[in-house]
């Protein structure tokens, strides 16, 4: 039997009905910047408060245009928007690989329009600082063609982005492995991940390799 065709709730999620402010205040500080800089052009000269604002409001207008780009790059689309990266993204919509990304995307255990931010920014500000870097380098690996498959972290993954979720929970604590206190001490020095140990991959290796059979 063919399930029922799915309602506008599952095509597209409700939202509170607030304002993009990352959207609308770039736009609305480089308006004025765009007046008066064309009210300059017009009569040659600015008075000095205007020819301040005229300077000042684009800076704003950049930097907050910025703040902006930055958040949208926590999308899962903006990941999935890299040819290198879409096998991975396609690969957390199915049900039946295995692994981590997949069981968490697929069972709403990680906010499914910010999958991949999740996961890989580690916990705090640092570690949000982090991806921010690590995704400008892939842009840039990705723009010059200097990666390799399959691919790799940039060095160790950083597990206090599964413990800040998992460390809290009762069912966490309940596992009697985790109760061991080697396995607790490795976990916090980080010389045990969770993945590969007790936990499948992250990502199904065909997807690390481009979404090409590995050989």
């Amino acid at each position: 039997m063919s399930p029922a065709p799915a309602g506008s709730l599952f095509i597209s999620p409700p939202v509170h009905p607030v304002v993009d402010w990352p959207r609308v205040l770039p736009i609305v500080v480089a308006l004025p910047a765009v007046v008066i800089l064309a009210w300059g052009l017009v009569r040659g000269r600015l008075p000095p408060a205007a020819g301040v604002a005229g300077l000042v409001l684009p800076i704003a207008a950049y930097g907050l245009g910025m703040l902006m780009l930055m958040e949208e790059s926590k999308d899962v689309r903006f990941c999935g928007s890299c040819h290198v990266m879409t096998p991975i993204v396609e690969s957390m919509h199915a049900t039946d690989d295995g692994s981590l990304a997949a069981i968490h995307y697929t069972r709403g255990l990680v906010p499914t329009a910010e999958a991949c931010f999740t996961c890989h920014s580690g916990y705090g500000i640092w570690g949000t600082l982090g991806a921010k870097r690590a995704g400008i380098m892939h842009m840039l690996r990705s723009l010059t063609g200097r990666y390799n498959l399959p691919l790799e972290l940039d060095g160790t993954f950083d597990i206090n982005s599964c413990l800040g979720c998992h460390a809290g929970a009762a069912t966490f604590r309940a596992v009697t492995a985790h109760q061991d206190p080697d396995v607790e001490q490795a976990l916090l020095s980080h010389a045990m991940a969770c993945t590969g140990a007790c936990h499948p991959a992250a990502h199904p290796e065909e997807a690390l390799t481009g979404g090409k059979a590995p050989s």
